[in-house]
């Protein structure tokens, strides 16, 4: 019984099929994402940039600016990862109109 109320539903109404739709994100205030990522970093870096520059100027000899800026270094590198791998949300509303009647 299922089957025959189906092809007759299917038969009088035109379906649509949504599984090519797609959504593109795209950061509101940048031109790429790559764009947004650039301008996080140099955010995110400017305290540990400046704690770096304190330092070294408080070094006592090369080999002591020679091994804070290898630790710095370090350092950055798990920043950039943790920026790079933080999990962010999205909240968005979708609107959709479709008339279904249209071809």
């Amino acid at each position: 019984m299922f089957a025959v109320v189906k092809t007759q539903v299917e038969s009088q109404i035109k379906v649509r099929d949504f599984s090519a739709a797609s959504v593109s994100l795209q950061p509101a205030e940048f031109s790429s994402w790559g764009d947004a990522r650039s301008e996080l970093m140099v955010e995110m870096k400017r305290p540990l940039k400046a704690q770096l520059a304190a330092e070294l100027s408080a070094a006592p000899s090369d080999d002591a600016r020679t091994e804070i800026t290898a630790e710095f270094a370090s350092r950055e590198k798990a920043l950039e990862h943790d920026i790079d791998h933080k999990p962010m949300d999205v909240h968005l509303t979708l609107d959709l109109s479709y008339n279904f009647l249209s071809r």
